[in-house]
């Protein structure tokens, strides 16, 4: 991926604070087929960065999907 490359990935994403959400039943059904796990953006932003990327945004899509915008991260910033 070259430095100047944008990854958007399309999730839904469990709400933080627990409230109700498509993902959570989404998620239930994706853990009992393939294996899936539920994710909030705390956990996702934390995958990225071991994979030396930045989740710099999250934008809203219909039926609680959301757009997770991530970048290379920054070596200088660390």
């Amino acid at each position: 991926m070259p430095d100047h490359a944008d990854l958007l990935v399309v999730e839904r994403v469990l709400p933080s604070d627990g409230s109700m959400s498509l993902a959570t039943a989404w998620d239930l059904h994706m853990m009992y087929n393939v294996g899936g796990r539920e994710r909030h953006a705390e956990h996702y932003a934390r995958l990225f960065a071991d994979a030396g990327l930045t989740l710099v945004d999250r934008s809203p899509l219909p039926l609680d999907g959301h757009v997770l915008h991530v970048r290379k991260a920054d070596p200088t910033r660390q």
